[in-house]
């Protein structure tokens, strides 16, 4: 006979709960409200859980399943963003990077490797000291957005939100996704710097492996917002 444990069973069910993914784009037309329309389906969809390779894992750049999306539309120097499919509680920054397909190129069948990602907003933490009682901003938000600087050049572009959790200290865990979506009316900026997925991450980055209980000074891994 079968015997259950049913308090491994909650366990297990409370773990799926308490973790998230993205599937909502949010543009200048509204938030989707069909998962996975205008986000790549990650493979983490059903079990919530994080990128198990970290940060030098080839996951981490989109996470994707192979399952084809749309892509949607925003204005240069409009409000881009993507939304959790539930409060994002844990401890860490919310990043967000755009990637430009390159000219002729398919933006649903396009990976996104290389050097081709530059970024476009980086959650500040929530003093110079953190410390354990600490919340930072995006504690128990559902929808993370930014804007699109104007000078953006118009194109079609993989849009990337990583959430880095720093609850358990030197094995973070890093929630991905990314969406398509077409810039209109963009500028002539030149984005950057551009870096690559994986590649721009350590496995001992800083920002990455961070004791957020030891009271030091936070500060994201990555390059610096490019604002046009």
């Amino acid at each position: 006979m079968l015997v259950v444990n049913l308090a491994l069973v909650l366990a297990g069910v409370a773990q799926v709960q308490a973790h998230y993914h993205f599937p909502y784009l949010i543009s200048g037309s509204g938030k989707d409200t069909v998962k996975w329309k205008h986000v790549r389906q990650v493979k983490n969809a059903e079990s919530n859980d994080f990128v198990s390779g970290g940060p030098t894992s080839a996951d981490i750049r989109c996470y994707s399943s192979g399952k084809k999306a749309e892509t949607g539309k925003v204005a240069a120097g409009g409000t881009l963003g993507i939304g959790a499919s539930q409060g994002v509680f844990h401890p860490g920054p919310i990043q967000f990077y755009m990637a430009k397909a390159p000219a002729g190129v398919d933006i649903a069948s396009w990976d996104g490797a290389g050097s081709v990602w530059f970024k476009t907003y980086s959650e500040k933490p929530p003093s110079s000291k953190l410390g354990e009682t600490q919340s930072w901003s995006s504690g128990n938000k559902v929808d993370f957005t930014f804007t699109v600087p104007k000078a953006t050049p118009s194109g079609d572009y993989l849009v990337r939100i990583e959430h880095i959790a720093l609850h358990n200290t030197g094995k973070p865990q890093i929630y991905v996704a990314c969406g398509q979506v077409s810039v209109t009316g963009g500028g002539s900026g030149t984005p950057g710097p551009l870096v690559a997925f994986p590649g721009v991450y350590a496995a001992n980055d800083p920002g990455v492996v961070f004791n957020l209980y030891g009271g030091g000074l936070y500060k994201a891994p990555g390059p610096a917002v490019w604002t046009g």
